[in-house]
């Protein structure tokens, strides 16, 4: 159950995120990034942040807070691939026993011994 209702929250703040990045307005046009004037910033002036760039902060805390608690194995009731349960007592198998090759009772007497 509680998988359940974090998962909805984590669908909820990806869509908060996308939206509220959609939202917010350009700082500058993309030649002013790379202007050598003194007054322009790449990230945009230090001031107090907007309405939407706290609810961008605080969707994306929220996003990757949940993400790391759903890859928890606590709650998703799932075991490493590395980790091994009690493994059973190990049982010697019997070996068959080798065949005994056939091995011929007497050699044939050669012909020139018969004589």
């Amino acid at each position: 159950m509680l998988t359940y209702i974090l998962y909805t929250l984590f669908v909820l703040a990806a869509l908060i995120l996308i939206v509220v990045i959609l939202l917010q307005p350009g700082k500058a046009d993309a030649g002013a990034l790379f202007s050598n004037t003194l007054s322009s910033t790449a990230f945009g002036p230090r001031g107090t942040a907007s309405l939407l760039a706290k609810i961008t902060i605080g969707a994306a805390a929220a996003f990757m807070l949940i993400a790391l608690t759903l890859g928890l194995p606590l709650l998703t009731g799932s075991r490493s691939v590395l980790q091994s349960e009690s493994a059973p007592a190990a049982t010697p198998t019997p070996t068959p026993a080798p065949a005994p090759q056939a091995s011929p009772a007497a050699p044939a007497a050669s012909p020139a011994a018969s004589k």
